[in-house]
This record gives structure tokens, C-alpha cells and sequence, in this order.
């Protein structure tokens, strides 16, 4: 009762606050029905929002068994440690015998002379003109820079393709340059045309020379690759070539069986997780007496059906009809079991049989992506339509126990104008009956003289 002072009966002695929430309280059994159904919807709509949840997993999993480029996945095993290799699309079966000869090298070069500072000793000023790979690059020295490290700073600040540092060593300090790329086409030139100062840039000394990767690949007569850097990808189709080294080393692609499972098995878990969230919430127990909180709800449990006869379903295939064939059953309690080891036998017999079971024209992965994609639209699915009722419903109830609640604060404030009209009445009561009182007792007195 905002902006009500309530204060119990002085004249009646009745504690109205106390009455008036007693009263208040039976006027709320409606409002907490609503409220309790309102819990209901609000736990309703919860576990179908996570059954979305579980459906679309289930829908990316099955999205993945549809493509027969998860049934093609292969995997590469190198032997020693001149290089690495990862599998890009493309890429063909088979054993593949490399040497890497050499690999490639950034070219560094450094100043002849050592000087004694790196900041004291002035070389003039003019031009430093730097190319790499047929990028020339002018870099102006004047008074501002033109100590040992005002030049690397201006060097590394025009971005010629270069890092310039300065090194100590024995005699002294020395600028040292180093390409940002490797191979013969990123060499470095270097001209220098300062003038004046107290010390000059003469000459420049190879630290290391520029140098190309180099792989062959074969023993009697090999192919020979040839380029500017160690991460090859233009070698052999669908493989990335890390070059670490110099060495020997032998490269074997073959199927990935084990993607291919664990594929199969993330799309099984998603499924068999769907499935025991439809049974723990849609089902009663006798024994406890307690029933699923979406029971009755029998979208959720034609969803499962449908999902379960697509999975079981007879497909025309070279070799396998169905699921069952690859070690899936269905125990008498509706539960997905999966033989792991006859899964993994039937992918070691015939894997393309197992990809046209799944990825076929008409394969179960294809059909329960159809069926998925209809039921989890955001728009006008199944999931979605439902969802959107129980929003619905929650959203009515809301409003109504919003204005019943007002309804109530009205009364409430009506019954307390009533004590209090009623307080003013007994008050007027009081006083009149006092008055009389008085009245009688000065009669008595007058008769009494007389």
C-alpha cells in the first residue's frame, strides 16, 4: 500500500494492518494459481529452448556426415625431422620420398668497419638507397639522424624491406641488416652517398648469403623443386611443405579412418544425447511418480520418432542397407548403442560403402539433414512454432497477474478507508457517549442539592 500510513485500531482496538493482509492474502489465491502455471510455462519453455539447443548440435554433426569430403579426409605421417606437412584439399594417396638439399636463407649483411659509439659519431648527411626484391627504397640522412642509430631508426622507419640493428663485437659497434624474406630474390643492395661528417660507410660485409629451398623429391632421377621460402606450397598438389632442414625424409598419405569414427561418433553422441532428454523429460516413472516436465508434449516425442526411422531406415547402397550394418542398434528401451569395433571393421572393408550409406544421394546423414534443417528453422520450424506459443502463453499470464496485482493494492487501500471511516465513527460514538455520561452525572448532582 505505497503512500499509505496504516496505523491499527486506536478507538476499535482491531489490528488492521494485520486484518487487511489476512484478507489480502485469500484475495491472492487466484494470482499464486497464475503464478504457479507461470512456473510451469517458464520450465516449459527452458527445456525447449534446450532441445533446440541439442537439435542443433545434432544438425551440425549430421551436416558434416552428409559431405562426402569428411568421408576423403586423409592424414600424413613424415618420417625423421627435415620438414613437416600438413594436408590441404587435393591431396593424393601415396608415399613420397624428399631430401631437402637446402634450405632458405634471408640474406644479412653488416658494416665493414666498428665504430666506437652509436650515437656521438657523425657520418654526414645525403642518401642511403636500399633495394630488395626490385623495391628500391631512398632514405634521406641529414643532422637529425645521422649517427649510427638515427640511421638504423631511419632505416626500419621506411620499411625497406630490412631490419636494421646495430651489434657490439670487439672492436666496436656495427649496423647489421637482414632481409625480411629469404630466398635469392630478396637479396639486399646497399648504396651509400653521405658527405661530410667525421666517419663514412665504406663498405659492407656478407654475414649471410641469400639462398633458395632446394627439394627433391624421388631417388633416381627427381623432380626438383626450387624457391624463395621454407613454407613450400606449390610442390606437390594439396600438401604444405615446412622445411626445417637439411635431411631425408618420407612422407606417406593415406586415409583418415579415425576423422572419418570420430565423426560418426560425434554425430551418435549428439543423437543419443537428443534422445535421453526427450525420455528423462516426456516420460513417467511409477515408481517415483513423477512425470517429465514436457510430458504430454508430443511434438518433442514425434521429433524422436522421426529422427530414429530416418537413422534405421533401409538405403540402396553398394554393400551396407543400413545403420545396423555398421554395429547401430536400438536395446528394447529405445537406447542408441553403437559396436565401436564393427564400426571401425566396416570403414577398414569398404569406407566408400560407408560414405554412400551416410553422403549418398540418398544416404541417412542426407535425409536426417532435410528433416533437421525443416524442424530447426528459426522462423517457421517446429522447435521455433512451439516455442513461440509457450512465449506466448507466459507473456498472457504476466499481464494478468499484473492486473489482478493492482486489482488487489486497490482493494487493500479500500478496505483501509473503511477502517479507517469506521475508527471515525466509533471515535464520534466515544465522545457522544461521554458527553452523555457527563450530562447524566450533573443531573444527578442538581437532584441531589434539591
Amino acid at each position: 500500500m505505497a503512500g499509505t500510513l496504516s496505523i491499527d485500531g486506536l478507538i476499535s482496538g482491531l489490528k488492521t494492518s494485520e486484518i487487511i493482509e489476512k484478507l489480502a492474502e485469500a484475495e491472492r489465491a487466484p494470482i499464486a494459481r497464475l503464478e504457479e502455471k507461470k512456473q510451469t510455462y517458464d520450465t516449459r519453455l527452458s527445456l525447449w529452448q534446450t532441445a533446440n539447443t541439442k537439435l542443433l548440435a545434432l544438425q551440425n554433426s549430421t551436416l558434416s556426415l552428409s559431405l562426402s569430403s569428411t568421408f576423403l579426409a586423409k592424414k600424413a605421417t613424415t618420417t625423421g625431422d627435415a620438414l613437416s606437412v600438413a594436408l590441404r584439399s587435393g591431396a593424393q594417396e601415396g608415399t613420397y620420398v624428399l631430401t631437402v638439399e637446402q634450405v632458405a636463407t634471408a640474406h644479412q649483411m653488416a658494416t665493414s668497419l666498428a665504430y666506437a659509439d652509436t650515437d656521438t659519431t657523425h657520418f654526414g648527411e645525403g642518401v642511403i638507397t636500399i633495394t630488395v626484391g626490385g623495391k628500391v627504397t631512398e632514405i634521406t640522412i641529414d643532422a637529425t639522424n645521422n649517427t649510427l642509430s638515427g640511421i638504423r631508426d631511419a632505416i626500419n622507419r621506411a620499411k625497406a624491406g630490412v631490419q636494421a640493428t646495430i651489434v657490439k663485437t670487439q672492436e666496436g659497434f656495427r649496423l647489421f641488416l637482414a632481409s625480411e624474406k629469404t630466398g635469392l630474390e630478396n637479396a639486399i643492395t646497399v648504396s651509400v652517398a653521405l658527405s661530410g661528417g667525421e666517419a663514412e660507410i665504406s663498405s659492407w660485409t656478407e654475414v649471410q648469403a641469400a639462398q633458395n629451398a632446394r627439394v627433391l623429391l624421388g631417388g633416381t632421377n627427381p623432380i626438383v623443386y626450387e624457391g624463395p621460402s621454407n613454407i613450400v606450397t606449390d610442390f606437390i598438389p594439396g600438401m604444405t611443405l615446412s622445411l626445417q632442414k637439411t635431411g631425408n625424409a618420407t612422407v606417406t598419405v593415406s586415409r583418415d579412418l579415425e576423422a572419418v569414427k570420430s565423426a560418426i561418433l560425434d554425430f551418435t553422441g549428439a543423437l543419443k544425447d537428443f534422445l535421453q532428454f526427450v525420455k528423462d523429460n516426456t516420460s513417467y516413472d511409477p515408481e517415483t511418480k513423477t512425470a517429465g516436465a514436457l510430458l504430454g508434449e508430443t511434438t518433442l516425442t514425434r521429433v524422436a520418432a522421426e529422427l530414429v526411422r530416418r537413422l534405421t531406415g533401409r538405403v540402396t547402397s553398394e554393400r551396407y542397407q543400413s545403420v545396423m550394418d555398421l554395429g547401430m542398434t536400438l536395446d528394447r528401451y529405445g537406447n542408441l548403442l553403437v559396436d565401436e569395433g564393427k564400426l571401425a571393421q566396416a570403414l577398414e572393408n569398404n569406407p566408400e560403402a560407408v560414405r554412400e550409406l551416410f553422403a549418398g544421394e540418398k544416404g541417412v546423414a542426407v535425409s536426417l539433414k532435410e528433416y533437421l534443417r525443416f524442424v530447426t528453422d528459426p522462423y517457421e520450424g517446429i522447435m521455433r512454432s512451439t516455442e513461440k506459443l509457450y512465449e506466448r502463453v507466459i507473456e498472457d499470464l504476466d499481464e494478468r497477474i499484473a492486473l489482478m496485482e493492482e486489482r488487489l493494492e486497490a482493494q487493500k487501500e479500500r478496505w483501509l478507508r473503511q477502517f479507517a471511516t469506521l475508527e471515525s465513527f466509533l471515535g464520534t460514538m466515544q465522545t457522544q457517549s461521554n458527553w452523555l455520561t457527563q450530562q447524566i452525572a450533573n443531573l444527578n448532582k442538581l437532584v441531589g442539592r434539591s
